[in-house]
């Protein structure tokens, strides 16, 4: 039985005449007889009457004629779902996180790709600037926020913005950094971060001008140590304003108001992935959140910098 046979027995019967209906079904009103006595043979009952007045339906006819009828818009309706699943993007994501999940805004982020993509599960998986290359190289990753530029050939960059920086020190050391000068403020102690970091790079650059870099350092790889050295007044460090101003809120830092250099923040992804249709929708969804510019930079140098 094929579902065109239903058609025409749903039509005769509708039309209750084989002219108009093989005119409704654009085919011949031989094949429209055809197309009954097949399946009349095959179920092995008699679906209509043939009298002057036309085509009506025997008392068996009319019980198939309600099941023929559900059965076409089951068709139909598996056709749409069809149609919606080409359309429709399913499958995981791998969302490498290099910061504090409030700050890149992972709830609004989830919520969104759940509003445009239901079927598109996104995953955040902890990580840092310094290792996300690595694991989406490693397929360990799909995509992944980092700080820092980065100049990887095999990468494609979407910039979303820059971040502002800031000097924090301990609250009790508010009268030692109050109008210090740079060179000053050098000479405390300072907490630091792995070369692999790019807040590394802040340091560099604050210090490019040939002040003497700090001579007391501790060293830590992320900020979350860092936050929990300048609260143990251990030092004074860079971090992202909204960490000094929390800091000043909450009442265990004090601003340096001298000039700090930016750092960029970025979507990262292989480029030779970016153009899968999940990534773009992550990538979309990202751009959305965060207000970047749609233009997607590819870096084309050869170095990178983690």
């Amino acid at each position: 039985m094929e579902l065109y046979h239903l058609k025409t027995f749903v039509k005769v019967a509708d039309e209750g005449n084989l002219t108009r209906a093989s005119q409704a079904l654009f085919t011949s009103q031989p094949a429209i007889s055809a197309q009954i006595k097949a399946l009349e043979e095959e179920l092995g009952v008699q679906l209509f009457s043939r009298t002057p007045r036309g085509m009506l339906l025997t008392q068996s006819g009319r019980q198939l004629y309600e099941q023929a009828k559900l059965t076409l818009n089951a068709a139909d309706q598996l056709r749409i779902k069809a149609s919606r699943l080409r359309e429709e993007l399913v499958g995981e994501l791998r969302v490498g996180m290099h910061t504090d999940y409030e700050y890149l805004r992972v709830g609004e982020l989830y919520q969104l790709i759940a509003a445009r993509h239901a079927q598109l599960v996104p995953h955040f998986l902890q990580s840092s600037s310094g290792r996300v290359l690595n694991e989406l190289r490693h397929d360990e990753l799909d995509a992944g926020f980092m700080f820092g530029p980065c100049r990887a050939a095999d990468m494609e960059v979407t910039p979303l913005g820059e971040v502002e920086m800031r000097i924090i020190a301990p609250k009790a050391w508010a009268e030692r950094i109050a109008g210090a000068s740079l060179e000053q403020i050098a000479q405390l102690p300072w907490v630091y971060t792995t070369p692999g970091c790019p807040f590394y790079l802040l340091f560099e650059a604050l210090f490019e001008s040939g002040t003497q870099l700090p001579r007391q350092i501790v060293w830590c790889d992320n900020e979350d140590a860092i936050r929990t050295l300048i609260r143990a007044e251990v030092g004074l460090s860079v971090v992202r304003v909204d960490d000094a101003e929390r800091a000043v809120s909450e009442g265990y830092g004090v601003c340096w108001h001298g000039a700090v250099p930016g750092m960029s923040i970025n979507l990262v992804m292989l480029k030779q992935r970016a153009r899968e249709p999940a990534l773009i929708a992550l990538r979309e969804s990202v751009q959305t959140l965060w207000g970047a510019s749609m233009a997607v930079v590819t870096e084309s140098e050869t170095s990178e910098t983690a």
